[in-house]
């Protein structure tokens, strides 16, 4: 499978800087899923929301967050995101 870069930085920690197969977000305007070659896209994250994703190896983990918003330009996403402890 093709692999794009994902980035899920909160204000104090990265939380993961890689290659992903897969990142799943709520946002304000409902679910969205992101793989390789996505369209850009700009949104803000629902509150108490969880982001799933998939590493290149296969990996699969969550983080839930406050709040946040995502970016998905020239195959890479960026998560920015406040966090609940223990994360921040």
């Amino acid at each position: 499978m093709t692999t794009f870069n994902l980035c899920i930085v909160s204000d104090s920690n990265i939380i993961y800087s890689g290659l992903a197969l897969y990142c799943g977000v709520a946002t304000l305007s409902g679910s969205l899923g992101f793989e390789a070659n996505h369209e850009a896209i700009l949104g803000v994250l629902k509150e108490n929301s969880d982001i799933t994703y998939t590493e290149s190896s296969g990996s699969n983990s969550t983080v839930t967050v406050d709040s946040g918003m995502i970016s998905f330009k020239n195959n890479t996403c960026t998560v920015t995101v406040s966090l609940f402890p223990p994360y921040s």
